[in-house]
């Protein structure tokens, strides 16, 4: 039987560290060997400092005999999204097969249920991989396809970056917290990424406004997160789209690209391209020590993809999403 228990991060030991990233290192190795090495610094990063507007974040080990075999990471999203609950299991390689994966799954169930989650979802399994098949024998359905996106800035040729700004439109660019004169019209355009297909994932794009902008930019500076966005302004002062990028804390070395957006009415001028382009030229200009850009995009969404390939991103691999009622 297992031994299923919260991990506190608070109060971890350096043994507990090791012992945790050497399981998602050996299990990041067997499922996705195509993805850059995981390191310790990404095991606490991806702890302490997690993806904000993913919701509240915990974490379950598993111990068999006084051994960590298998872990789980659950994210509990709100703003609308209340009955979902993201989970990823990952079950060292050595002992897999033995229904430890199962087995810490319905240790979680009753948890969830006491969070009033009634739809269980897991992101990014390998498309026909184990992780997928365990999966579809437990009843859940892939409901999404997404695709990780990775550039490698010793390698791209930076003059993809040199995007004009479309004419009747400017720049805004801003570290932390959007202009007060802006903020409202900043959060209609990140409404306009509900556009973005997510095939029939139980997650909604919440609805923004203001405060929700403020909450997340609170909880950015909370988590030390660098938090930044450029926006495109149109004619009248309307905000148009926007992109944003994030930097983690102890992972200098990796930029994450999160969404862009532009609203239908300023669509086919080119302003994901000139924002992304103008985000990618400022960033990596105050970090010269970033050696990463990542992005992850619903496979659906071709012409975001066409976009950051035009960047000089490179697909990596693509996974699917499953969902499950509990």
């Amino acid at each position: 039987m297992l031994d299923v228990r919260l991990f506190d991060i608070d109060r971890a030991s350096d043994t507990d560290w090791d012992e945790l990233h050497e399981l998602q290192f050996s299990a990041y190795q067997a499922d996705s060997p195509e993805r850059p090495a995981f390191t310790r610094q990404e095991t606490i990063s991806t702890l302490r400092a997690p993806q904000v507007q993913a919701g509240e974040q915990l974490v379950w080990t598993a111990h068999r005999d006084g051994r960590l075999v298998a872990r789980a990471i659950v994210n509990l999203p709100g703003d609308g999204n209340e009955r979902v609950a993201a989970v990823r299991i990952h079950v060292h390689p050595r002992v897999r097969r033995q229904g430890i994966g199962t087995e810490l799954l319905h240790a979680l169930e009753p948890k969830l249920r006491e969070r009033g989650r009634t739809l269980v979802e897991g992101w990014n399994l390998t498309l026909g991989g184990p992780g997928e098949s365990w999966a579809l024998g437990l009843g859940f359905r892939i409901v999404h396809t997404a695709i990780l996106q990775i550039m490698r800035l010793d390698e791209v040729d930076r003059r993809r970056w040199d995007a004009p700004v479309p004419g009747g439109y400017r720049l805004v660019r801003w570290i932390g917290a959007a202009p007060d004169d802006l903020v409202e019209e900043y959060a209609k355009a990140r409404g306009a990424i509900a556009d973005a297909p997510l095939g029939e994932s139980g997650l909604a794009e919440p609805q923004w406004s203001a405060d929700r902008v403020r909450r997340i930019e609170a909880a950015c500076r909370e988590r030390d997160i660098e938090h930044r966005a450029v926006v495109a302004v149109g004619p009248g002062g309307a905000v148009a789209g926007l992109t944003v990028m994030e930097a983690r804390p102890l992972m200098p070395e990796r930029l994450q690209q999160g969404d862009t957006a532009v609203l239908a009415g300023h669509r086919g001028h080119g302003l994901g391209l000139a924002m992304k382009s103008e985000m990618l030229r400022w960033f990596t200009a105050d970090r010269p020590g970033a050696e990463q850009v990542w992005t992850a995009t619903g496979a659906g969404n071709t012409h975001m993809i066409e976009v950051n390939h035009r960047l000089g991103f490179a697909t990596v691999r693509t996974g699917s999403v499953v969902n499950r009622e509990l």
